[in-house]
């Protein structure tokens, strides 16, 4: 077993992992794997055959710590079992510590998985509180759309959130807009709040919503349905947001790990 930097010759196999693993269409492998440099993906190496792979290449900071977004961790079905995504992750960390990192974040790609992630060393858990709003219209409503760009995304979230929230890097708020905008996603913006939301067939999906207010929200809310027709939309909001309190439920989102154990052994994100 090797374990190694991914190389310019591995990106054609790494994309065919990625769609095999996570069965995601070709285009959104190409982001996938384009999100960082090569050397920003990990492999494990049998025979110089890729057996498992982890993309761990975007920067992120909280609380004034640096920290990195574990985009994508896999295993090649006929080496699952040997421990190698474990080996991996901790080769990982290691070198991330010894290059001032303090920490990593993980999205499970389900919630069965977060089990597999905490025995990776993976601890605390950032909740997602999840609802349905039902929108009333307001033919008065109005807001800014597909404006926010990527310098504008990290201004708006500390704008309006009121706790710490986890930022990317500039280039990772670059990638984040990239992605967002050729997903078909959109941005409304008034000078009390901001969202990132998607259209579905009979709804908006919202997966950014902040505010200064609950009421100054449900605006926001109107001048999107004033646009796209819907009066449904599906919110996720940080565990702690002052939103629509007492509406949806929690479910798990990431996991945190810490990688300097004696110093940040509580750290925790909202």
């Amino acid at each position: 077993m090797q374990i190694t930097t991914a190389k310019t010759g591995d990106i054609a196999a790494i994309k065919k992992l990625w769609i095999q693993i996570f069965a995601d269409s070709e285009k959104f492998a190409e982001f996938a794997v384009n999100l960082c440099k090569p050397e920003g993906i990990w492999l494990v190496k049998e025979d110089d055959e890729i057996a498992a792979m982890v993309i761990a290449g975007v920067d992120l900071f909280a609380y004034g710590k640096k920290g990195f977004y574990i985009y994508g961790l896999a295993t090649v079905p006929q080496y699952r079992g040997k421990g190698f995504a474990k080996q991996l992750m901790n080769y990982v960390c290691e070198q991330k510590f010894s290059s001032g990192y303090s920490f990593c974040i993980a999205q499970p790609a389900e919630e069965s998985l977060f089990e597999f992630y905490k025995n990776l060393g993976f601890e605390n858990t950032i909740y997602l509180r999840k609802g349905t709003v039902a929108i009333k219209r307001n033919l008065w409503a109005t807001a800014s759309f597909d404006t926010v760009t990527a310098s504008r995304f990290k201004d708006m979230r500390s704008k309006f959130s009121e706790d710490e929230v986890v930022h990317f890097s500039s280039e990772g708020y670059e990638k984040f807009a990239e992605y967002v905008y050729t997903e078909g996603g959109s941005t409304a913006e008034t000078k009390h709040g901001y969202c990132l939301y998607f259209e579905e067939k009979d709804k908006i999906t919202v997966r950014d919503l902040f505010a200064d207010s609950t009421q100054n929200a449900i605006v926001l809310l109107q001048a999107i349905a004033e646009r796209t027709g819907k009066n449904t939309a599906d919110i996720q909001l940080s565990q702690n947001s002052q939103l629509f309190l007492g509406e949806g439920k929690l479910f798990p989102h990431c996991m945190v790990k810490n990688l300097d154990k004696e110093l940040y052994a509580n750290l925790m994100f909202d």
